[in-house]
């Protein structure tokens, strides 16, 4: 083969090297704008209301690996322990604090809610639903204040383990709009630190290390999925469910079946709960595993 030749080869599979990447390239991002721009239906069975008792406004779910046990909230400040059936293992008032979401640390398995309004978290004992210890959330992120005093407040919560965290992970706080105008209050989600592990003080504060703002209003539940690590968003006003990296890209937008939907939490054995503000715990089975 001629020298010539040769560096024509190079330079033809060169050029076809650059058009297949630039390809994929665009391909990429074509699935991307359609993951976020369309949305479609979620893979999952409805399996119908579990609740047998009546709770007033459920306003956050979680599910307790260790006790096999859902914890639900509601806007009044109750906190409710259920069984998967439905039926209430124990219930308590929080002084009517406003609480919007709830969460669960599977290393210690306390749990944590948050306080729409007050910005903060409390640290719940799962045997007592006795307070623990509170986190109030700084408000500002990059000189800009992300949430937003007198706004509508923090309405749901995550927990994510993080082995390498020196607090053990972080939480993540979706911040309630109705708004997508630049000058708003934000429609955000962001991670935040509180010193789980390095303080003991019963108050403290938590800082926010990561902000992304969504392309869509009413965040009202957000749960993380540790086999796929993602955290789930709802938006009940969209009837949405979000699937969101924790590096903020979005991976896909399903229709959400129900009404009023204020929680939502997967259990890891192929089910999903969502905690309706009408009262009901719908419950729904992922037909992927099926």
């Amino acid at each position: 083969m001629s020298y010539k030749r040769l560096l024509l080869i190079i330079f033809i599979t060169g050029i076809g090297a650059a058009v297949v990447y630039l390809l994929l390239q665009m391909e990429r991002s074509a699935m991307r704008e359609q993951a976020e721009s369309r949305p479609v239906a979620l893979p999952y069975n409805w399996i119908g209301n579990i609740a047998k008792s009546r709770i007033a406004e459920p306003s956050g779910i979680a599910y307790h690996s260790a006790r096999k046990s859902l914890f639900i909230a509601d806007d009044s400040g109750s906190i409710y322990e259920v069984e998967l059936d439905g039926n209430i293992i124990q219930a308590k008032g929080l002084k009517e604090r406003d609480i919007e979401g709830i969460t669960v640390n599977p290393e210690t398995g306390f749990l944590y809610a948050a306080v729409e309004d007050d910005e903060s978290i409390l640290e719940l004992e799962p045997d007592t639903l006795a307070i623990q210890r509170e986190f109030k959330i700084e408000r500002d992120f990059e000189g800009e204040q992300i949430l937003k005093k007198g706004g509508m407040g923090i309405e749901a919560i995550a927990f994510v383990p993080d082995a390498s965290h020196p607090e053990g992970g972080t939480f993540w706080v979706g911040n309630q709009s109705f708004s997508l105008k630049e000058n708003d209050e934000p429609s955000v989600v962001c991670e935040v630190t509180v010193p789980l592990r390095s303080g003991t003080t019963r108050k403290a504060s938590g800082t926010i290390i990561h902000a992304y703002r969504m392309n869509f209003i009413d965040i009202s539940g957000l749960t993380y999925d540790a086999q796929g690590d993602v955290l789930i968003l709802i938006s009940d006003m969209s009837n949405l469910l979000v699937e969101l990296k924790r590096e903020g890209t979005i991976l896909g937008q399903y229709l959400l079946p129900g009404d009023e939907q204020e929680g939502v939490v997967l259990d890891g054995l192929g089910y999903m709960y969502i905690a309706q503000e009408s009262g009901e715990i719908i419950k729904l089975a992922d037909r992927r595993l099926r």
